[in-house]
């Protein structure tokens, strides 16, 4: 009898510490999650305008470029798909990973191969673990990522993109982006939005 009081007295200690412990963890997701929304309103408004001014130029301009011209024959699109570092974020990153994979199908029914770019070791683990080609991947910094990192991305991109497909393996006639748009706790819905050939 005196054994199995201990047992209960130590399971009943485990249980306690557990519940710290993921209170501690809820508190500090908390914290992460304010200073993620405060950081987006304060970047929206910059990024809208951007955009905004952007397509203005490319709508009124005579002038053909290539991030405006679309490709008369595209073959490849390249695909950037944004997922976490690390699990304990819902369906973050599989709602993302979806996405992709709806957005590529689609892509091949046009007649496109896909060149998949991942950010996140969720995105690039689920790539690696069914033996798919990676045009680009990166990793490390998904929690706090930094100008440096998205410079680091785009530059890829834009080379990739700039590159002719027809000529160069690389090479890509589109970019697509996949990433999870927070609308609430509760709420995060994956998006797919094309981002060159700028649509205007």
């Amino acid at each position: 009898m005196g054994a199995q009081l201990r047992v209960y007295r130590r399971r009943m200690r485990s249980v306690k510490a557990t519940k710290k412990i993921t209170k501690a963890m809820e508190l500090i997701s908390a914290s992460r999650i304010v200073k993620a929304q405060q950081r987006v309103a304060a970047s929206t408004p910059y990024a809208n305008e951007l955009t905004r001014a952007v397509s203005a130029v490319a709508t009124y301009s005579s002038t053909n470029h290539p991030l405006t011209t679309e490709s008369e024959n595209p073959r490849r699109a390249a695909v950037l798909i944004i997922s976490a570092d690390r699990g304990m974020a819902g369906a973050y990153s599989n709602n993302a990973i979806k996405e992709g994979e709806q957005l590529a199908a689609l892509l091949k029914e046009r007649g496109l191969e896909t060149a998949s770019y991942l950010v996140g070791r969720k995105a690039v683990n689920y790539y690696r673990f069914r033996n798919r080609e990676i045009a680009g991947s990166w990793s490390g910094f998904s929690d706090t990522p930094t100008y440096e990192n998205a410079k680091e991305v785009a530059d890829a991109l834009l080379t990739a993109f700039l590159a002719d497909s027809n000529e160069s393996k690389a090479g890509v006639d589109e970019i697509h982006i996949i990433f999870t748009e927070f609308r609430s706790m509760i709420t995060q819905e994956a998006q797919a939005k094309r981002m060159l050939p700028l649509e205007v």
